[in-house]
């Protein structure tokens, strides 16, 4: 039964080809369930190789940053573009249509943003996209299956790095090419246009090359594959530049320590540094030339998210981990993630791994039979760190922890990372789980992560809006549109600093050409705004454009409380407003009046805890079930007529109120008539008592005018709640006969 489970896990038919088919099956996939320009710099990326495929050569100085323009990408290398430029001039020439697919969405956030990411797209996609395409969508997905390519090849590479590495143990190099082809992220990037993939692809490339020397030794065959691999890999992004040094002292020592002499190794070292110098040297002068610095780094420094001040490298190191996540599954920008669990275990299987190389790498630095192995995991182990530390400085100078940054080094790691599994693991079935689980990962994130982010609202039947929750609501805006119901976070209520979930259900009444956004505002009793959202209906997926009539739909629109908001009950503002004029269409009331306000409900900011105040005198009434008053100040028990007096009462929820109730409080003369008092909802209905938290003690100041024409006497105070519906009085201490408080204080009036 064992070697049943472990056939299925790992079957043994199971080769290079069959991987790379895979591999380009889910590329494909992941290519056309990405909605058009959505993944990372993929508007500046397209802009570029349009521009060459166009016949307007290659992007130069001065900077433009614009949607249509490369912006910050004009300085990368050039092997990616022109391939993707080539294969788009041949197969999708007509790209004119491409500035009527860029439309902003204005809610986008970007990474870092206070407020979380819900609207998950960059652009607005209101028109179909149905395949084989047209126009510039169809030279898009030629040039995202142009970057397909380059996985597959980085995948191929790898599995050829594995073998020349560990000729002994060619589980590794499949096992690794697995690992590598399955990570849901690089399948993601390889299904999008993106230089990446080509880099890998070099780079891998490159190791390979230089393994085969190390193994083999010089020839003039071996050293024009490594000068080429090197060259292509420098002209497919800067960061390969690293990988030179690191291949050529590699080939140097190894070669030497196998009794090459020393002038024949410096000949080949001279002839691949002249390949470079030649093949790829003419760019990077270019480059200086048009943009001020060898490697292009002019361009994205000129961008918004450039930092003002570079972070020191610690500050810069802790900003890792979120890198780590854009390494495995970070789908459009940074912005569609998978749960933290999943990203916690990646991460310690890969310190598991690179954990066990290096244990493996120090248990055999003393078997000769291994010593190429151990210096190929060496040079493994150096490039990975040198990107690292390349990205802490991107990182220092950007702010933008991107995963796939490493992915020059992602043949490397995977190698690394397969040899420590199975150093700590011992057996093939065993580690063979691990590139298993993340195939059925990157199949269940198409359905599961990626395709929900950018599905549009699901259109609810009648039935289906009346079970969501909240309650119904009936306020028309304009004549597009009726908010048909609202829930409001109730148990619990948010707290300074936290944020909170506003679900809005809309009836949409008819389409609308106008780019119209949700507003959802927080506003205190002083019309002072606290919190401001707007998002496009569907968090930037369901633009009026495209609404289907009568359809109701509902939106779980996120609001942030700033953690200096004061505890208390805030109103609760809901509009449409067109982004165009910035004016916000009428609202009107189910009988066709026009509302003054568009507020629709209150929200609660509810304290971070709830304490007892300290109080002159402490009583213990029950009201009903659900209320007692606890004690009460007074700020003085004798006055003249026509003077107030200010009453303080300290109220206490026994559990959540269902109601809100009317405080009163009343002074009676000796025959019980009232002479003054003061009837309002706790703290004029600035706090009502649905919003009281179980145990919590609410504070109720009202004050007493005495009338001028009192007679000199003693009063008592009396004080109770009623329903403002009926009137019903709420019972004190379960007695249905008693339905006041004779306070234990008398008002002298002289």
């Amino acid at each position: 039964m064992n070697n049943f489970l472990m056939n299925k896990i790992w079957p043994r038919p199971l080769n290079i080809g069959t991987l790379l088919i895979g591999f380009v099956i889910l590329g494909v996939a992941y290519s056309l369930t990405t909605p058009s320009f959505e993944a990372p710099d993929e508007l500046a990326h397209f802009a570029y190789l349009k521009q060459l495929a166009d016949g307007r050569g290659f992007p130069a100085g001065p900077l433009v940053i614009a949607d249509d323009a490369p912006a910050q990408e004009s300085s990368q290398p050039p092997l990616y573009y022109a391939s993707a430029a080539l294969a788009v001039r041949l197969f999708a020439p007509d790209t004119a249509d491409w500035s009527s697919w860029i439309q902003r969405n204005p809610a986008f956030p970007y990474i870092y943003g206070t407020i979380p990411n819900d609207n998950k797209n960059l652009l607005l996609h209101d028109r179909p996209e149905v395949f084989l395409y047209q126009g510039a969508v169809r030279a898009l997905h030629v040039a995202r299956w142009v970057t397909l390519i380059f996985g597959a090849l980085t995948v191929w590479a790898t599995y050829r790095l594995g073998l020349e590495t560990f000729p002994q143990r060619p589980a590794i190099g499949l096992l690794a090419a697995a690992l590598l082809a399955f990570t849901p992220q690089f399948l993601f990037i390889s299904g999008a246009a993106s230089n990446d993939p080509a880099a890998a692809a070099l780079s891998a490339f490159s190791l390979w090359a230089t393994v085969r020397i190390m193994r083999q030794g010089f020839t003039r065959r071996r050293a024009l594959a490594l000068g080429l691999a090197l060259s292509l890999a420098a002209l497919s992004k800067a960061s390969a530049l690293g990988l030179i040094p690191l291949c050529l002292l590699a080939v140097l020592i190894v070669t030497g320590a196998q009794s090459s002499k020393t002038t024949t190794r410096l000949k080949w070292a001279l002839l691949i540094s002249g390949m470079i110098v030649l093949l790829a040297g003419p760019w990077y002068v270019r480059t200086w030339l048009s943009f001020g610095d060898v490697l292009g780094a002019s361009t994205h420094l000129a961008m918004p998210w450039a930092r003002p001040a570079p972070l020191s490298f610690g500050e810069a190191a802790t900003k890792l981990p979120y890198a780590t996540m854009s390494y495995w599954l970070a789908f459009g920008w940074g912005n569609i993630l998978a749960p933290d669990w999943l990203y916690a275990l990646l991460n310690v299987l890969t310190l598991i791994g690179l954990s066990g190389a290096t244990v493996w790498w120090f248990m055999t630095r003393r078997d000769p039979t291994l010593r190429l192995g151990q210096a190929s995991v060496l040079l493994f182990g150096a490039w990975t760190l040198v990107i690292v530390v390349a990205l802490v400085r991107w990182i220092q100078l950007l702010d933008a922890a991107i995963g796939r940054l490493i992915f020059p080094a992602i043949a490397a790691l995977s190698i690394l990372c397969v040899l420590g599994w199975l150093h700590w693991f011992r057996r093939v079935r065993i580690v063979a789980i691990i590139p298993v689980a993340l195939l059925a990962l990157s199949i269940a994130a198409l359905p599961t992560i990626m395709a929900t982010a950018y599905a549009r609202p699901l259109i609810l039947s009648m039935d289906d809006l009346a079970e969501q929750p909240g309650h119904a609501i009936d306020v028309r805006f304009g004549d597009v549109a009726r908010l048909v119901r609202l829930d409001v976070p109730r148990d619990p209520w948010p707290k300074p600093g936290e944020g909170a979930l506003l679900n809005l259900c809309w009836e949409p009444l008819k389409q609308d050409q106008r780019l119209l956004m949700e507003l959802v505002q927080i506003v205190d009793e002083n019309n002072r705004v606290w919190f401001s959202r707007r998002t496009v209906p569907g968090l930037g997926s369901y633009p009026t454009r495209v609404w289907q009539p009568g359809g109701p739909f509902c939106d779980h629109v996120h609001v942030q409380i700033d953690d200096r908001t004061l505890p208390g009950v805030y109103r609760v503002e809901v509009a449409l407003i067109d982004q165009g004029t910035q004016r916000r269409l009428p609202a009107y009331a189910p009988d066709g009046s026009q509302l003054s306000t568009n507020f629709v409900d209150r929200i609660k900011v509810a304290p971070t805890e709830y304490a007892v105040p300290p109080m002159a005198h402490t009583l213990n009434y029950r009201l009903g079930d659900q209320i007692a008053l606890i004690g009460y100040d007074l700020d003085r028990s004798a006055v003249r007529p026509g003077e107030p007096v200010q009453l303080r009462l300290y109220w206490k929820a026994l559990r959540r109120p269902t109601a809100d109730y009317t405080v009163f409080a009343q002074m009676r003369d000796a025959s019980n008539q009232i002479v003054a008092q003061k009837d309002s909802p706790p703290q004029d209905g600035k706090y009502p008592t649905s919003f009281w938290d179980a145990g919590e003690v609410a504070i109720d100041d009202r004050v007493i005018e005495i009338p001028a024409n009192i007679a000199a006497g003693k009063y008592p105070i009396k004080v109770g709640l009623y329903l403002p519906a009926d009137g019903t009085r709420l019972s004190i201490d379960g007695d249905p006969a008693v339905n006041e408080i004779t306070l234990p204080v008398e008002v002298e009036v002289r």
